[in-house]
């Protein structure tokens, strides 16, 4: 190849500049846009604060999240997943500044892990066992990132502003932004079972309702004219609620009794 003219190189470092510069303004522009996205974000999360404070809350809060239909064979192949929270977490610390990165670094501190009832018809039962454990391993979402872009390599606070890949650090700017967390199991509440006062036992509550919807209690008129296959009946301190198939019966939900109060 013959060698460039002077006149083409002083062209080429031209252009060769130009590019310089376009790439550090896009680099600028990119910055900008992610700094005016997180502030649009942390406006929208103190006008809520605001409304909250002054008894608004319910009218800005979301829906409840509904489960969603379960997903078809080839989505799931697909890697098409649909996911709602089964709960939410409160903590100790309410804000980023001084969070832990690790939860040994203050072990005194706690959580509360509120599961959600309109997940399971009935939520209690999903938590029966699982005071058999120490530990509980929790899949969460980082909620707060303040904006929703990520880049392929971060600089960890740790690494004194060393960049690496974003999947060899804990950083939540995620394609994904879910995090796992091992969480200590102190104490549950709410799947306590009813407590009887006639029966002995568990054992002897379940053998009743199976004596009680093997002899079919109901009437004639539900049997043969009712479309409603549904039977509620109340078993010493248990509400039970059971539905009615060809030649079988399967108990839907059983809850301790409601008080009833008398109006004066």
């Amino acid at each position: 190849m013959s060698p460039l003219c002077e006149c083409c190189s002083e062209h080429m470092d031209k252009l060769n500049q130009q590019v310089s510069v376009m790439r550090k303004e896009i680099k600028n522009l990119r910055q900008t846009l992610d700094s005016a996205i997180r502030a649009h974000r942390k406006q929208l999360l103190a006008v809520q604060a605001a409304v909250s404070k002054i008894g608004l809350s319910e009218e800005v809060k979301a829906p409840a999240p509904t489960p969603p239909s379960p997903p078809s064979p080839a989505a799931l192949e697909r890697g098409d997943i649909q996911t709602v929270p089964i709960g939410y977490i409160s903590s100790c610390f309410s804000v980023k500044n001084g969070t832990p990165r690790q939860p040994t670094i203050c072990g005194p501190s706690r959580a509360e892990l509120r599961i959600l009832p309109s997940v399971f018809n009935n939520p209690e039962h999903a938590l029966v066992g699982l005071e058999q454990y120490s530990h509980v391993w929790i899949i969460f979402l980082f909620h707060k990132n303040g904006h929703l872009s990520y880049k392929a390599k971060v600089r960890p606070p740790r690494l004194n502003g060393q960049r690496v890949g974003v999947y060899s650090t804990r950083s939540p700017h995620r394609p994904n932004a879910l995090g796992l967390t091992l969480a200590k199991l102190d104490k549950i509440h709410g799947h306590h079972r009813p407590q009887f006062k006639f029966l002995r036992s568990t054992e002897e509550a379940v053998a009743a309702i199976r004596g009680v919807l093997s002899a079919d209690p109901r009437s004639v008129y539900r049997r043969t004219r009712c479309k409603d296959r549904l039977f509620f009946f109340t078993l010493d301190t248990a509400d039970i609620t059971c539905w009615f198939g060809q030649g079988f019966a399967e108990v839907l939900q059983v809850k301790p009794v409601e008080p009833h109060i008398a109006s004066v």
